[in-house]
């Protein structure tokens, strides 16, 4: 029987992870660019967070790796021949674009999409909107097999919409920059859309999320127009790292937390919480004071890049990553927050080989929100269980490369063993032939 109208599908970590330094803005990724990755703790990592969550009887799905190394790419630019010569090719004229090619960034599936449950649509249906990510190089070509993936998942009920247009203006970054307000998970609600500059080709920063997208995305999700706002993410929280939202705010049914320098503008916030208060029971908005913490800790420590979540036995849980227990205002501040309001567990995790790259434990999730009625709209082959758990397991502490070094991108045996991973995970996840090595 479905009890809980959260399911999180999480992007399993793919076997090229590997830290190419590819994000600007993003801090982490930047300081450990070219250091050496283990793609097998990454997946090992993520996947202890999936069932953590099962054990807490929150259903979790999954979303597979994109295919890596991404050959069509490479051969929309003009490189062919066989994988080694394509690479060295590649290297030849820039580095970066082997990083790119073979960038594991998918594993963030919190940028996959921006979904919206029915009950805030003018449709009473549910969307979901593929983001077009194309602010970074290495996250632009996921959108077409995001769409594809996202088609095996949910069935015809659902409308899944293409990305935006993959224009200059028009940066979309899925669910990342996405708030959801409301009493309960199936209650009506409403959505705060978070963007980080009304006009970012003027931008003197890498800003990812543009107002017109989010505009457009409420649009193709047939949102009410009363139930979304829009909200200018803080130029300072963007300088300090804070490159998604999600680094600085967190919201979970009718609580909302957030950092004081999270948004430009204090006012139009102001006027926002005031309206959600009127419209939302028991609205709860909590700010984090500087005086608390001070916005470069929130965005190192990454306290608010975590899972707020709804248990079906009452109250919620606050999973967050390991590296959180390093700070001594952020313990103290999760302490006061535990004993005051309905957060009734506080778990850590170990995401280390994300959060080294700028992924959290929210980062890793996308977010969807079905009634009972929607949730056979769900591929259950997508849905993990104890059976998968331990073939994934399995798979990944035989087939995972332990180390991967930056030259290892040209190593032609990686990419062969890559692709004889993700062959065996269709076959554990029964999607047919989803790639396209596999229809050669």
């Amino acid at each position: 029987m479905f009890t809980n109208a959260e399911i999180n599908f999480d992007g399993l970590i793919g076997p090229s992870h590997n830290y190419g330094g590819l994000s600007l803005g993003n801090n982490a990724s930047q300081d450990n660019s070219k250091q050496v990755s283990s793609p097998k703790d990454a997946a090992l990592q993520g996947l202890r967070k999936m069932k953590l969550l099962m054990e807490e009887s929150i259903p979790q799905g999954i979303f597979l790796p994109h295919e890596r190394p991404h050959l069509k790419g490479f051969n929309k630019l003009g490189f062919t021949g066989n994988i080694e010569k394509v690479l060295n090719d590649a290297y030849a004229v820039n580095p970066n674009l082997v990083s790119c090619f073979y960038s594991a960034s998918s594993m963030w599936a919190a940028n996959a999409a921006t979904f919206s449950p029915s009950m805030d649509n003018i449709d009473n249906a549910i969307h979901i909107t593929v983001a077009n990510l194309n602010s970074m190089m290495h996250r632009s070509i996921e959108p077409k097999f995001t769409y594809k993936m996202l088609k095996r998942i949910l069935n015809k009920k659902v409308n899944i919409n293409k990305s935006l247009l993959n224009l200059p203006n028009i940066g979309d970054e899925g669910a990342a920059n996405h708030i959801r307000i409301a009493e309960r998970h199936n209650a009506p609600g409403y959505q705060i859309f978070v963007y980080s500059s009304e006009n970012i080709s003027h931008a003197k920063t890498i800003e990812r999320q543009s107002l017109i997208g989010s505009k457009l995305i409420a649009k193709k999700n047939c949102v009410e127009d009363q139930r979304v706002f829009y909200l200018q993410q803080s130029n300072k929280a963007i300088r300090y790292g804070s490159f998604h939202n999600d680094i600085v705010s967190t919201a979970n049914e009718n609580i909302f937390i957030y950092h004081e320098e999270a948004f430009e503008s204090t006012q139009e916030l102001k006027v926002i919480l005031a309206r959600l208060k009127k419209l939302v029971p028991n609205f709860k908005p909590i700010k984090i004071l500087n005086s608390e913490i001070d916005l470069q800790t929130i965005v190192s420590s990454y306290l608010l890049n975590s899972q707020l979540i709804s248990l079906p036995s009452g109250g919620m849980m606050f999973l967050l990553p390991s590296e959180v227990k390093q700070y001594p205002n952020c313990m103290q501040w999760l302490e006061k927050i535990s004993a005051e309001e309905e957060i009734k567990k506080i778990k850590f995790i170990d995401v280390k080989q994300s959060m080294r790259n700028g992924g959290g434990p929210a980062c890793l999730r996308l977010r969807m929100i079905f009634n009972e009625n929607e949730i056979s709209s769900v591929n259950k082959n997508f849905l993990l269980d104890d059976n998968k758990i331990d073939l994934l397991t399995n798979l990944i502490e035989n087939k995972y490369r332990d180390r991967l070094q930056p030259d290892d991108l040209l190593d032609p045996n990686l990419a062969d063993e890559s692709l004889e991973i993700l062959d065996a995970l269709t076959k554990i996840f029964k999607t047919g032939s989803i790639y396209n090595f596999q229809k050669i």
